[in-house]
C-alpha cells in the first residue's frame, strides 16, 4: 500500500471514530433536547459545543425562523460554527440558518430544500449547511441557531437530530497577528 493511501486510511479511520464519538455523547443525552460532547480531547477549556439529539420542526409560516439550538456565554470574544440538517419531502423552497448573538445576525448559510418537481426550483430532499460567525460582548450572550424557510407550508421542514453549535473562546477578534 502506498504511504498516501496509508495516510488516506488513517485519516478516514480518524474521522470515523471522531463522528463516532460525537454522536455517541449525543445519543446518550437521553430526552434531553440538547447535550454536552463529554470527550475532553475534543475541545479545550476555551470551546463551548452543544449538539441536539431530537430533531426540530421549523415553524410551518415562511419568514418565521425557530431556534434548533441555543447557549448563553459570558463576556468575551467567541468565533461560532454550527451545521445542521434540513430535510423536507414538500415543493423545493429557500430554508435558511442563521447564527445569532443576541439579536445580531453573525453568521447565515441557505440551501433550497424539498421535492424538485415541485416548488421553488431544484433541490435535495435533505441538506447539511454550515455557518460560521463571530462576535465580541462586554456581558452574557445568548448564541442561537435559527432556520426557517420563505414559503408559508401546511408541513414544515424539520432538522435532523444532531445539529451542532461549537462556540470557541478568542483572545480577540480582528487583523491577523503576523
Amino acid at each position: 500500500m502506498k504511504k498516501s493511501s496509508q495516510l488516506m486510511t488513517v485519516l478516514g479511520i480518524g474521522g470515523l471514530v471522531a463522528g463516532s464519538l460525537l454522536t455517541a455523547s449525543s445519543a446518550s443525552a437521553g430526552t434531553n433536547r440538547t447535550s454536552v460532547v463529554a470527550e475532553r480531547h475534543l475541545t479545550t477549556s476555551q470551546d463551548v459545543v452543544r449538539q441536539t439529539s431530537s430533531g426540530v420542526l421549523l415553524s410551518t409560516t415562511g419568514g418565521a425562523p425557530t431556534t434548533v439550538i441555543s447557549e448563553t456565554v459570558p463576556a468575551g470574544s467567541w468565533v461560532l460554527s454550527s451545521n445542521a440538517t434540513l430535510v423536507s419531502w414538500e415543493p423545493s423552497d429557500y430554508t435558511r440558518c442563521t447564527l445569532y448573538a443576541g439579536e445580531t445576525p453573525v453568521g447565515g448559510a441557505t440551501s433550497m430544500i424539498g421535492n424538485a418537481a415541485t416548488g421553488a426550483g431544484s433541490g435535495v430532499y435533505a441538506a447539511t449547511v454550515a455557518a460560521q460567525g463571530a462576535f465580541s460582548s462586554t456581558g452574557p450572550t445568548t448564541v442561537s441557531l435559527r432556520c426557517g424557510h420563505d414559503t408559508t407550508r401546511t408541513r414544515a421542514p424539520y432538522v435532523d437530530p444532531g445539529a451542532t453549535l461549537w462556540l470557541h473562546r478568542s483572545d480577540g477578534l480582528g487583523q491577523a497577528k503576523r
